[in-house]
């Protein structure tokens, strides 16, 4: 008897005619559900139904397996709404037909946390104001809350009892992933979270940001906020020790996937010591089976959740700020052993199942043990939430190749793949080819019998004296050593416990390597190269062969640590390399997938490369697709190129004339020389930087500036110094984007003789200190300058050895005001021997003549350079201080503190220096005190003081080089610099007589003058065009004093005639009010 029952179902409908703001109508099928008594025990009207917490509340659900949306009451959603006020319906455009043909409008949707069994997802809920609708789950609710499962097949052992049955999976793969797709979806969170272990010994390190192009920018912002709206990254708002690069990997359809450039971190980090299966321990497991799947971990990396320190030792650099993952990111060096643990601890106890890294191997003898263990797999993968790739899935094969070994129901046979690369080794064709086969026969020949008897034949050919002719028996012999090769003992079986080495190499046309443990070989393998692959540079094929060696023995050598040995040497600093240094992107996106692999990477000679270099050039001719993604990881170096089309084209044309880079092309292809003495000139410069050179599409880089060919260098240097920048900013700007051989030293040349820069350049770098000499004797040698303040001038002089300090009012600046006042200082303290003061108006013909007649000697400073006096702008500052603090009216009483205070590091005062002993001030003071006392021995404190303070001032300070007659220069004037031309050395020490560009002779200071390579605006001066008066004054060191008050001294103002010549022949006068002054 069958019964029947009407189960709601609700499905997807258009109907424009319900609703015109409704894009979605779904009504409500009935489907039919037949029943046999016999079998079902129950009641068949017994409805499947069960208590679900939803946003804390209890709600018992109908479970409806033919429904695809979940339903909820406006009645219960008012309960919920209640206790939660974030309860905020959504507008939906969905129409709900029910049985029958009644028509209902949600009222809204919401998404709703529910729990049940240990399960908890949020679901989405349609809410309902219907009186008939009862709380209602959909077949995806179901799923994911374990409420229900699928079963394909059940099979009755014992009829008439129903708790004896096996599970039988669909046999189609695409079925089995289809009824799982929960677990071949998304991405998974493996529980708990993994802690990585960093050795605080080796320094942290922070790389700053990037650059990113700016196509890029919109993209990589849109893949971060997608990855922190996934939880696998997040902003970091704190300073932090270890930050890493990005590395943006741009697909073929555009989109964008980045990663860790861990690099610096792998360095730091501790690996953890993790049981890796034996080949001694799979046999049981793998051996006598006739049915195997194996299960490969999807996005592995990201389903191991970090911790909070582990999570910022993975914070990366953008342009956006800093981020972290919150999962475990690609290239981590202790990925292997986590994979390895983590599962170990949630696959490891199933009895059938083999643990290898991020694999879960299933083997057993019946196809239903096989179903049963894979069913529990899956079932606990769904309830930990683990995801497979449905891509890399194996259902149900008869044979499964592990560790160079094929497993099956006949047991364990060697792979025949590891050594296809050497039964199908094609016989040699010339002495050349049969040298390499027998230099590999040779290296391996300590595991050969009878080696130099199995050879002897072979070895025959190779005699000069014999001509080249291959014969049956030489084919017999060929094809022996290929089988004692190929088999033990010469062939090995892998040794977990043992070092591995992997040999690699490349020829032009195909790629070849060899597993090796302590020289003997595990496994061989060859290909041909593809066309795309035969246009790569010797190097990116070089490092090819490298990934297709570690693609082809992954089993063997993931979570180990690989030598592995090439004969392309720069390829070892590139894998010592961050990725964003790495030359080409062809190598980067190499570099980025054996990032996985822990690799050691050794330099070893072609001549000693015998088993690679035999492969690769005897290779199997086979195309192989497994290197197509290479053109969809990471955008090219022209992509980031910020160049117009026409730009590009320019450089394109320009490079392809430029007969030093088309042979930097060629060798970059085919392979450089050895030696630099085989190179042309033209390219010879190229030989020191050729391992950071690349092409692509016919522009040369070097790493990732493009190289500049020589006709457009003159351009791109104008380019470069258009904003005027100095030599070092400029040598770094282009350190940004351009390169060729010198381009520094052109850089240096371009600038020095920019005539721009040459008048606007900053001031001379300071020079060491030169003292003055410390006089022997009191008011010996005193300094003189003028000082203004508030409107009034005053003279202020003082003495060199005692820093006594007169100021004295002026009236006026005239000479004959000063001479006055210096008369009446020079009656109370006696005449100096030297007075050093400023020019004016201390080289006037008043001021000498008062020096000749009073009999001292008047030393001036160079013009503009107040340093070269300074101890009497010492005081001129003393002065003002003094005026500031103490005001004009008791400037004397001031003063007179002043001089017996006594002078830091010698603690002595003025006053008892000059006069041996204390002034009576208003401070009360002994009548002791006031006695006067002989001071001896302070000069050497005054001189100890002296070289100290020369110490400090020249830790800044260097000596330029000196000027010579005749020498073109540029001065110092207003701010700039002008060209000028040096005509003699003056007495004092670093001043010279310049000729300035307007004919004027004049006196400045070493500081005033700087070399110049500029030529142009120098032309017009003359060395030889002095005129015959001044060539007469220079040479006098002390002319003679005329007695005419209106005639000035030659030697000291010979750049102020009263009348003087312009280039073009006119007079030209000074005003008579100047006649007394020197101008400068």
């Amino acid at each position: 008897m069958c019964r029947l029952k009407q189960v709601q179902n609700v499905s997807q409908h258009n109907n424009a005619d319900v609703n015109s703001e409704s894009d979605d109508e779904f009504f409500v099928n009935s489907i039919n559900v037949q029943r046999t008594k016999s079998v079902c025990s129950t009641s068949s009207t017994k409805e499947w139904t069960k208590t679900i917490f939803v946003e804390g509340t209890n709600v018992n659900f109908k479970l409806d397996t033919g429904s695809e949306v979940n339903v909820l009451p406006v009645k219960i959603y008012k309960i919920l709404s209640a206790k939660n006020s974030n309860l905020i319906l959504n507008k939906c455009n969905v129409v709900l037909e029910a049985f029958g043909g009644s028509k209902v409008k949600p009222d809204g949707s919401l998404m709703l946390q529910c729990s049940s069994d240990g399960e908890d997802h949020t679901l989405e809920f349609l809410i309902v104001s219907s009186k008939h609708i009862r709380p209602l789950l959909g077949i995806d609710a179901c799923v994911k809350l374990n409420l229900i499962q699928f079963i394909n097949k059940v099979e009755i052992s014992n009829k008439g009892k129903l708790d004896q049955y096996t599970i039988v999976l669909p046999p189609s793969k695409d079925q089995f992933v289809i009824n799982n797709s929960e677990v071949f979806e998304g991405v998974g969170k493996f529980s708990g979270l993994c802690k990585i272990v960093v050795d605080d010994q080796i320094a942290p390190v922070v790389r700053p940001p990037r650059r990113v192009p700016l196509s890029l920018k919109p993209k990589l912002e849109l893949k971060l906020s997608e990855l922190e709206r996934q939880g696998i990254i997040a902003k970091v708002d704190q300073p932090l020790n270890w930050v890493s690069n990005l590395v943006i990997i741009e697909k073929a359809n555009g989109s964008l996937r980045i990663c860790l450039d861990p690099q610096d971190l792998n360095k730091a980090i501790k690996r953890e010591h993790v049981l890796i299966p034996t080949i001694e321990e799979i046999l049981p497991k793998l051996c006598n089976k006739s049915i195997y799947s194996v299960l490969d971990l999807k996005d592995g990396f990201f389903q191991i959740a970090l911790d909070e320190d582990s999570s910022d030792l993975c914070t990366f650099s953008t342009p956006f700020g800093c981020y972290k993952f919150l999962r475990l990111p690609m290239g981590i060096s202790c990925a292997p052993e986590i994979f390895q643990k983590r599962n170990l601890e949630n696959f490891g106890n199933i009895p059938g199942v083999l643990v290898y890294f991020d694999d879960i191997l299933i083997a057993a003898s019946t196809v239903q043990e096989h179903d049963k263990i894979l069913t529990e797999v899956i079932n606990r993968a769904k309830k930990l939430n683990i995801k497979f790739n449905k891509q890399k899935l194996q259902y149900r094969v008869s044979e499964v190749k592990y560790l160079g070994h094929l497993f099956n129901a006949s047991g364990m046979r060697p792979d025949p793949d590891r050594i296809k690369a050497i039964t199908e080794l094609q016989e040699p064709q010339n002495k050349h080819e049969l040298q390499r086969v027998l230099g590999m026969c040779n290296y391996l020949r300590k595991f050969v019998p009878h080696f130099s008897e199995k050879t002897a034949i072979l070895r025959e050919l190779l005699k000069n004296k014999v001509g080249w002719q291959w014969l049956q028996l030489h084919s017999k012999a060929f094809k022996e050593l290929k089988e004692l090769i190929s088999n033990a003992p010469v062939l090995g079986i892998f040794d977990s416990s043992k070092p591995i080495t992997i040999q690699a190499d490349s020829s032009k046309d195909g790629l070849g390597c060899c597993l090796l443990q302590n020289g003997q070989p595990i496994a061989f393998s060859s290909r041909s190269l593809n066309n795309a692959e035969k246009n790569y540079a010797q190097i990116e094929k070089e490092f090819l062969s490298i990934l297709f060696a570690v693609n082809k023995f992954h089993y063997y050598i993931y979570g180990r640590e690989v030598e592995v040995l090439t004969d392309h040497k720069p390829l070892v600093s590139i894998m010592n390399k961050n990725i964003a240094n790495v030359l080409s992107n062809r190598l980067q996106r190499i570099k980025i997938k054996l990032l996985k692999y822990n690799l050691k990477l050794k330099y070893l000679p072609g001549k000693y490369m015998y088993i690679a270099d035999l492969l690769s050039r005897s290779f199997i001719d086979t195309h192989t697709n497994e290197n197509m993604d290479m053109t969809e990881i990471v955008h090219t170096l022209t992509k980031q190129l910020q160049m117009s089309e026409s730009k590009k084209r320019e450089f394109q044309k320009a490079t392809l004339e430029d007969k030093g880079l088309m042979l930097v092309k060629e060798y970059w292809k085919n392979g450089w020389p050895l030696s630099v003495d085989k190179i042309p000139k033209e390219a010879r410069s190229y030989f020191k930087c050729k391992n950071e050179l690349s092409v692509e599409q016919d522009l040369v880089f070097f790493n990732n500036r493009i190289v500049v060919p020589v006709a457009l260098r003159k351009c791109m240097l104008t380019l470069l110094h258009e904003a005027h920048c100095g030599i070092e900013k400029s040598k770094a700007r282009a350190r940004q984007v351009l390169f060729w051989p010198g381009i520094n030293s052109d850089i240096e040349n371009m600038i020095s003789k920019c005539l721009i820069c040459d008048r606007f350049r900053p001031q001379t770098v300071k020079e060491p200190l030169v003292s003055h000499e410390i006089p022997s004797l009191p008011y010996e040698k005193v300094g003189a300058d003028i000082c203004e303040y508030a409107g009034k001038s005053y003279l202020v002089i003082g003495c060199y050895l005692t820093k006594w300090v007169d100021i004295i009012p002026l009236k006026n600046k005239s000479a004959v005001e000063v001479t006055s006042k210096l008369k009446s200082i020079f009656a109370t303290h006696g005449i100096p021997k030297t007075l050093i003061c400023d020019n004016v108006p201390f080289n006037s013909w008043k001021m000498k003549s008062f020096a000749r007649d009073w009999g001292f000697d008047i030393i001036t400073s160079s013009p503009r350079y107040p340093k070269s006096n300074g101890f009497a702008e010492k005081l001129v500052g003393i002065a003002k201080s003094l005026f500031r603090k103490a005001g004009l009216e008791k400037l004397n009483e001031a003063l007179l503190e002043y001089r017996n205070t006594p002078i830091p590091g010698i603690n002595l005062s003025p006053s008892q220096l000059l006069l041996c002993r204390n002034l009576r001030t208003r401070l009360p003071i002994t009548q002791t005190e006031l006695k006067p006392t002989v001071q001896d021995q302070y000069r050497e404190k005054l001189s100890s003081k002296q070289k100290q303070a020369k110490i400090y001032y020249d830790k800044h300070a260097r000596e330029r080089p000196e000027f010579i007659p005749g020498e073109k220069v540029m001065l110092r004037w207003e701010n700039k610099w002008e060209p000028a031309i040096v005509l003699k050395k003056h007495s004092t020490p670093r001043s010279y007589w310049i000729r300035t560009k307007d004919n004027r002779v004049i006196r400045r200071n070493k500081f005033h003058l700087r070399k110049t390579k500029n030529e142009k605006n120098l032309v017009t001066l003359d060395y030889y065009d002095l005129g015959k008066e001044n060539e007469e004054n220079i040479s006098s060191e002390h002319p003679k004093l005329h007695n005419d008050p209106h005639h000035q001294d030659d030697s000291n103002n010979i750049n102020r005639d009263c009348v003087y010549k312009t280039r073009s022949g006119r007079n030209v006068y000074r005003p008579s009010k100047y006649m007394n002054y020197v101008m400068h």
